[in-house]
């Protein structure tokens, strides 16, 4: 073992809501490893089985010794109720089961079936894509937004059912043009 090619540093960049001791437990990183034999392609996929991981690149840092981690995290867009609370990134995509601290305050999709989603069913991952654009209009508003309501029901049959905050009031709006179907 050449001394001088040890790992001397690791820097973690971009982690939010993945902590620096949770990436470097899965980075499995020795001080004693040669910096020349890590497996860079190895190490970021290890890296990207975190929950909140997108993406991860590793490059080293041959004049300080070190091993840079770059991670790119998921957005968390909105909470889905099946047994539990889930979170879904901006793709629609289930990624972790929600802790209490990340219950948002914002609307809870409900009525898609836990398997249909995790299968990626069409017509379910087309509904939930629906309500994440739905999600976004309401953000954008300023007179009926997001703030106003509790729940978006997705339905095969229905299509998306908002029900407001104050009165749980249901607000059938379909499959499409939501927007106008708002104002």
């Amino acid at each position: 073992r050449v001394p001088l090619l040890k790992v001397g540093e690791i820097r973690i960049l971009g982690c939010l809501n993945a902590t620096e001791s949770e990436l470097l437990s899965l980075a499995d990183i020795d001080f004693k490893d040669s910096l020349m034999n890590l497996n860079l392609e190895d190490l970021s996929r290890r890296l990207s089985r975190h929950p909140w991981v997108q993406n991860a690149r590793v490059q080293r840092d041959w004049s300080r010794k070190a091993l840079i981690i770059e991670v790119q995290e998921r957005t968390s867009r909105a909470l889905i109720l099946f047994e539990d609370f889930y979170l879904l990134d901006q793709h629609g995509a289930v990624f972790k089961k929600a802790d209490p601290r990340e219950r948002a305050d914002g609307p809870v999709l409900t009525g898609l079936n836990h398997k249909d989603v995790v299968k990626k069913d069409p017509q379910s991952m087309r509904l939930i894509l629906q309500a994440l654009d739905l999600l976004r209009q309401l953000r954008e508003r300023r007179m009926f937004n997001g703030k106003q309501v509790s729940e978006i029901h997705l339905s095969k049959q229905n299509g998306l059912t908002l029900f407001t905050v104050e009165g749980a009031i249901p607000i059938r709006l379909g499959t499409e043009s939501f927007s106008e179907k708002l104002d």
